[in-house]
């Protein structure tokens, strides 16, 4: 399941006059949108659901295009057409109904609330677009990140500091993991009712210890570098340069917990079944993000480790009596 596309696949969308390089416009020109590289395909995300998918269906010279019509909970909808190629111009008749396909998700999420990923597209475009993308010290490469080995990452980051001698350096950055937890109910394992475990805290550190081999964590960087470089070339990220290479430093694993309630026990307790003194055998280096006077920058001075975190914010993490 490696993320990446085809030369072809890349051309149509780049080029002017390709199949594709409508979605690539429409996505640079509206911010509410981000556009994410999958296996020889793409999503285009809106409020962290996917506005339509791309992918390749005859070596570059057709695609299919698909939304998904759970969206529409049950309403009537017009069909579009569901294949790109040479001789029509379905990119403009589905450039056309994106207002109305925008509005089918914001009704299903009013009703099917999906805060977690709609955070994680902020946490993107904060850190990848714009002024402040060109000044916060973190990159996001990927989001939902999925493969059939198990692995699943909300965010894939690198690490690459702002100032400006790091800036002119593109070689040796470090890989980061970003865990998004949303509310207190997402920090503790459960039960979920189609009878799946929804991770917690202590779940996704036995989960991140057991996948990250060192073969599975050079594949991982070799995979992001062809992706966030591709991304630069398509005007989708703020890098200062193509990605050469990336450190032989352990990985960062950052938990970034949004919106806890410092009245509630939940926190303090998962943190207490972390072991400190087993966290340098681990093959990722745990950090905290908090966010800078409100914001969804990742600077450096926000990421802290276990021992930082808990001295630093202990009201904040529980402010109940012991």
């Amino acid at each position: 399941m490696k993320r990446g596309l085809s030369p072809e696949f890349a051309k149509q969308l780049e080029d002017k006059g390709g199949l594709l390089n409508k979605f690539l416009e429409v996505v640079k020109k509206d911010s509410t949108l981000c556009l994410e590289i999958r296996n020889n395909a793409i999503n285009v995300y809106y409020r962290g659901g996917s506005l339509f998918k791309i992918e390749d269906k005859k070596n570059g010279f057709e695609y299919a295009i698909s939304f998904n019509k759970k969206y529409f909970m049950g309403n009537s909808h017009s069909d579009l057409p569901q294949i790109i190629k040479a001789e029509n111009d379905v990119a403009s008749e589905w450039i056309r109904k994106v207002p109305d396909l925008k509005n089918a998700m914001d009704l299903f999420f009013g009703k099917h609330p999906k805060n977690e990923r709609e955070f994680q597209q902020l946490i993107l475009r904060e850190n990848n677009q714009g002024a402040l993308g060109r000044s916060t010290d973190y990159f996001i490469c990927d989001i939902e990140y999925d493969n059939r080995e198990g692995a699943r990452f909300d965010l894939i980051a690198v690490k690459w500091p702002s100032t400006p001698k790091d800036r002119k350096n593109a070689k040796y950055l470090r890989l980061a993991f970003i865990e998004k937890k949303y509310l207190d109910g997402a920090l503790r394992s459960a039960s979920t009712p189609a009878k799946m475990e929804r991770p917690g805290i202590s779940k996704h550190l036995r989960d991140m210890r057991e996948y990250l081999k060192p073969s599975t964590v050079e594949n991982l960087k070799k995979e992001m570098k062809e992706v966030v470089n591709l991304k630069k070339k398509l005007g989708l990220i703020n890098i200062p340069d193509e990605i050469e290479s990336f450190s032989n430093e352990k990985p960062e694993f950052i938990l970034l917990l949004a919106n806890h309630d410092p009245a509630s026990k939940i926190l303090i307790e998962e943190l207490r079944k972390i072991d400190e003194k087993k966290l340098s055998d681990m093959p990722f280096d745990l950090k905290f993000a908090v966010s800078n006077f409100m914001g969804y920058g990742l600077f450096n001075e926000c990421i802290y480790t276990l021992s930082e975190f808990k001295a630093r914010f202990a009201k904040q993490i529980y402010s109940g009596p012991a």
